[in-house]
Order: structure tokens, then C-alpha cells, then sequence
């Protein structure tokens, strides 16, 4: 990195410490509407008929939770055609998680953006996506955790590189590469900031914070922590070819998906849920 871009990447971090002490994590690229229903579900009784006034005033938005209702990994025996019976259908978790996924989404196809911030963006959401998908399906199948919370824990968990992102473009620096050893350092404070700031359970927060530890702290049962670190064991050695021994990650152990002596543990056998959740966020 030359000696300028190092400067703005310190003017950055700098800028983000700030903004981390204020609290002052915004948001600029997601709709105003996805904003809205986080805050709304910060109250201690949510009112339906908010969530389906706010869901309602963004016809893109109604369409996508209306999708979902319908999704092979959510739809009953009849079609929802209404956003109150969507939302109903679905549950509080999951219109959540709809809201952040068709943000994620909006954000990448936002106009002004040259095709290398594109990229970066498509690979956040693609991220978010799987991060989603695996930690849903881990959690039903070998924890008695709400899978909808797991699923939303996936999908918050790329929040903070998101941020970052945003906040670089700011700054002018554009040599994405090198923003990986900052991503690394701050990412999983900025999405811990965000999820507090929107009143999610203690247990997310702590999982966003954690979720780089490739051993979280031992409960008496299996935590939403070790559910997103395993997704991410997961999905980062799907993504890069590698064998994941389950030898090295006690945590596999832990939380039964693979014996000790696995040495290439994937979630083949899951395949199909996955796919399901993951179609069912794109749309």
C-alpha cells in the first residue's frame, strides 16, 4: 500500500473508532424501510400493524417478504398473497432477515457504483447468503436453537465489512485488498455495534463479536456462537477447496456434525435445505 493510502486507511480507522464510540453506525445504502423495521422490533411488544405499514410502503420490499412466504423452504398449503398473512406466516426472525437480505441485495445493484465496487458488494451478499443458509440448517439439525435467529445471525454477520466498504469509499481508498487486514481487526465489532443498536438478543450480539474464533467459549448447550463460527469453518473451506479436518475444530465435535476423525466434513448431506433457505433469501 503506498504511503497515501495508508494515511486515508488510518483517517478511516480513526473515522470508525468515532463512529463506534457514538454509536453512530448508519447505513446510507439500505432502504429507509429496512432501517424502520429493525427499530421497530427494538420494542419490548411489536405491533403487526406497524411492520405491515412499513413492509407495505415499499412495494419492492412486499414483493420480496411475499416471496419468501411462498419459498419452498417456508410456504404452507396455500399461496400468501397478502403482505399481514406473509408476515404472519413467517414470523418476526424471518421478516427480519428478509428486510437485510433485500437491503444487501438493493445495496449492490445502488446506481454511481464502478463494476470493481459491484463486485465487492455481490461478493457481501453472496456471503451473507451462505453464512445464512448453513448456520439455519446447522442449528435445526444438531441444536435445539431457534433456526430463524440462526438464520438471521448469518445474514448480520457481513454487516461490519459492509460498513467498512462504505465507509473506505468515503475515504477514497480503493484498493480493496489491502482493506482486508482492517476488515479483520473491526468487522466483527461494527456488527456487534449494529445488532446492539437494534436491540437483537444478547446471544446474536455475542456471536457476531465471536464469530471469527474458530473455538468459542463451552456452554451447557450449543450456542448461536458456535453455530456461525462452524458455518463459517464450513463455508470458507467449501470456498477455497480445502478439507476440513474435524481433528483441528473441536467445535465440529461439539455440536455433532462430524467425528474426530473426519477429515473432510461438508454439509452434503443438507444440501437440499440449504439450497432451499438460499433461494428462498435471493427470490
Amino acid at each position: 500500500m503506498s504511503a497515501e493510502a495508508m494515511q486515508i486507511a488510518a483517517g478511516f480507522v480513526q473515522e470508525l473508532a468515532g463512529d463506534l464510540n457514538k454509536g453512530n453506525l448508519e447505513l446510507p445504502m439500505f432502504p429507509d424501510s429496512v432501517i424502520r423495521i429493525q427499530q421497530t422490533f427494538r420494542a419490548d411488544e411489536v405491533d403487526i400493524n406497524d411492520v405491515v405499514q412499513i413492509i407495505s410502503s415499499d412495494p419492492a420490499l412486499a414483493a420480496r417478504i411475499l416471496e419468501l412466504a411462498n419459498s419452498a423452504a417456508i410456504r404452507g398449503a396455500a399461496e400468501i398473497l397478502e403482505v399481514r398473512q406473509a408476515v404472519i406466516r413467517i414470523g418476526n426472525k424471518l421478516v427480519q432477515s428478509s428486510a437485510v437480505a433485500f437491503a444487501l441485495r438493493e445495496a449492490e445493484r445502488s446506481e454511481g457504483l464502478s463494476e470493481e465496487q459491484r463486485v465487492v458488494l455481490r461478493d457481501i451478499w453472496a456471503e451473507s447468503v451462505e453464512l445464512a443458509a448453513r448456520s439455519y440448517v446447522i442449528a435445526k439439525k444438531y441444536t435445539k436453537l431457534n433456526a430463524d435467529e440462526a438464520l438471521l445471525t448469518g445474514l448480520l454477520s457481513v454487516l461490519g465489512r459492509l460498513y467498512i466498504f462504505m465507509k473506505s469509499a468515503e475515504q477514497g481508498v480503493t484498493d480493496y485488498a489491502a482493506l482486508e487486514g482492517i476488515i479483520a481487526d473491526w468487522h466483527p465489532a461494527i456488527c456487534k455495534a449494529i445488532a446492539e443498536s437494534w436491540n437483537m438478543s444478547d446471544e446474536l450480539v455475542n456471536a457476531l463479536e465471536t464469530q471469527l474464533d474458530t473455538n468459542p467459549e463451552l456452554r451447557e448447550s450449543a450456542s448461536l456462537a458456535e453455530v456461525l463460527s462452524a458455518s463459517r469453518l464450513v463455508f470458507e473451506h467449501e470456498t477455497s477447496g480445502e478439507s476440513l479436518d474435524a481433528g483441528e475444530f473441536p467445535l465440529l465435535q461439539r455440536l455433532g456434525i462430524a467425528d474426530q476423525n473426519e477429515s473432510a466434513v461438508t454439509l452434503d448431506e443438507h444440501a437440499e435445505a440449504i439450497n432451499d433457505i438460499r433461494q428462498g433469501l435471493k427470490g
